[in-house]
């Protein structure tokens, strides 16, 4: 672990590493996306580099590990790879450990004013991870990002406009 990371007390462990200029940046909306340590996720980082030149607004990267995860986090060098990425694209990288990693990604876009979540797209059975994000934060748009760099969006309903669609689905059963 390089002397750039530091470990905060913030009620769960984390390692950051970022810009000093980071706490200034992240009080106004952010991009967020959100890694695992798979060197193949710098998709994932250029996909959210590109939403948030597009919305001119910085981009934060998170991790969230398991906390029996440890510091062998970094095994093969791929969070060292992913906050190289990171870097190029002036962003801050937050890695948690918790035993509640969508709470947790929930938790965290929340607080850094997330107006984009950007993850990558979820394999068949899985765990359900972007579901319950989905839950928590039901108004927060979702980009999900396939291995073929495709996107789909989970865009946040407006509860104006669902009353009306239900009621007018109400009003044209005969």
């Amino acid at each position: 672990m390089d002397d750039k990371m530091k470990l905060l007390n913030t009620g769960q462990y984390a390692l950051r590493k970022g810009t000093s200029d980071m706490s200034k940046k992240l009080r106004q909306p952010c991009v967020m996306v959100c890694v695992t340590p798979q060197q193949s996720c710098r998709r994932l980082i250029e996909a959210g580099a590109r939403i948030a030149k597009e919305e001119k607004l910085p981009l934060t990267v998170i991790s969230v590990f398991k906390e029996s995860s440890g510091f062998n986090a970094n095994e093969g060098g791929a969070l060292e790879t992913l906050f190289a990425s990171a870097g190029q694209f002036n962003a801050s990288m937050d890695v948690f450990f918790s035993n509640s990693p969508a709470l947790t990604v929930a938790v965290s876009a929340k607080r850094n004013n997330a107006s984009t979540l950007v993850t990558g797209f979820p394999a068949e059975g899985s765990s359900g991870f972007i579901a319950r994000i989905h839950e928590i934060l039901p108004e927060l748009p979702i980009t999900m990002v396939d291995e073929n760099s495709n996107e789909y969006k989970i865009i946040p309903v407006d509860k104006t406009e669902l009353e009306k669609a239900r009621e007018m689905n109400a009003g044209s059963v005969h």
